[in-house]
């Protein structure tokens, strides 16, 4: 069976557990600011909009997003600032409290499992209203996000304690012996005309960008191997179409983002069973008990997933998701690109799920096979 051959060694390399993570508490501007204080910053895949040149990123390789997270103790904010491409909040449990304008005059509030959405070119700040220390992750559009805008308040603020942003988006710290002249470009407020300038999206609007479990979509047959006996899932689009083969899947979230957002579900002992694609991927691990088989048969290679933890597939590599645990199985799963990630699944499924009365049909949705004139069920 042909694919991308994965060892070993690389499958260990992309899986990054929680105890991989590495914190960085010198990433952004308002790190003194009273509120902030003792946050930290992860890049897990891509540098994100870190503004630390020396921070330790986990996964290099271009995936046309970046995905890291915020560390946050309870009661501490992420201060405002502003995106050029998309940032996607994921929740895997705790309480946050998003407020959205210059003036931070609209508020958010969820808990648990969700993906919040955030408008480019808006200003946003977080709060953990919780009452532990917790990540927030973050997936972020393109290989190069073009770092962010703090808002002018954050950059003035941040001045008094000797922090300011160079032009090229980096920290300079008088503090810590840095000097500010005449010859270092700054980068300026936003002046309030700009300000002015910015769109402003009603309330209705941005709780429709927030997706919490309770609004989930579920579909347990979404996949072209869920019809079959040990591969029972369901599978939930946030945003983007995805990968999912139920033709009567919306998304909540349609604009484009470089990448695409699905849950996917799985009772114990159950398994998405082999199959590929050309694109990226990335899966975060929202329970515990997630086993990742990659390669043909005779060549698997397995790793397990802690609650938390980040994987990226290879391109063009075979894989499984297998639940190994004694619960539900819970896992994000982000598809580089803005259009359907269309699987190749493995012969044997493909036979399977004919000889259980599915194919896949010309626009690749799962339909009974008494229904399909012409099929194409190898690639769909």
């Amino acid at each position: 069976m042909s694919g991308t051959v994965v060892t070993a060694a690389e499958l260990a390399r992309r899986v990054i557990q929680p105890a991989g993570f590495v914190a960085d508490t010198q990433a952004f501007i308002d790190v003194r600011l009273p509120d902030s204080q003792g946050k930290s910053n992860y890049s897990m895949i891509g540098p994100g909009v870190s503004q630390n040149p020396t921070a330790h990123i986990n996964l290099r390789e271009p995936h046309g997003f970046n995905v890291g997270a915020a560390g946050m103790p309870a009661g501490t904010v992420n201060n405002q600032h502003m995106h050029y491409t998309a940032e996607v909040f994921v929740s895997l449990g705790g309480e946050w409290e998003f407020r959205v304008g210059v003036d931070l005059d609209q508020t958010l509030t969820a808990s648990g499992r969700f993906v919040m959405s955030v408008p480019t070119w808006i200003y946003r700040g977080f709060r953990n209203t919780g009452d532990d220390e917790r990540l927030l992750y973050a997936v972020l559009g393109g290989d190069d996000t073009g770092g962010i805008q703090w808002s002018p308040r954050v950059l003035h603020e941040a001045a008094a304690t000797g922090l300011y942003l160079r032009a090229d988006n980096t920290l300079l710290d008088t503090t810590a012996g840095d000097v500010l002249d005449d010859e270092v470009a700054l980068i300026p407020p936003m002046s309030e005309a700009d300000v002015a300038e910015l769109r402003r999206y009603s309330d209705a609007e941005l709780v429709a960008r927030l997706v919490t479990e309770d609004g989930l979509a579920w579909s347990d047959r979404a996949l072209l191997d869920s019809v079959l006996p040990g591969h029972e899932s369901q599978l939930a689009p946030v945003i983007g179409w995805g990968m999912t083969m139920d033709r009567n899947h919306e998304p909540p979230i349609v604009n484009p983002h470089t990448f695409t957002i699905e849950w996917l579900r799985v009772p114990p002992g159950n398994r998405v069973g082999r199959h590929r694609h050309p694109g990226s991927q990335v899966l975060m691990a929202a329970s515990s008990g997630w086993a990742l088989e990659v390669n043909g048969p005779g060549e698997v290679v397995t790793a397990r997933l802690e609650d938390g933890a980040i994987a990226s597939v290879p391109a063009d590599a075979w894989r499984s998701f297998v639940n190994v645990g004694s619960e539900d199985g819970h896992l994000l799963v982000v598809n580089g690109g803005d259009t359907r990630t269309r699987l190749e699944w493995a012969p044997e499924l493909v036979a399977a799920a004919e000889d259980a009365g599915f194919v896949a049909d010309a626009g690749g949705y799962l339909a009974r096979k008494r229904l399909v004139l012409n099929r194409h069920p190898v690639v769909v």
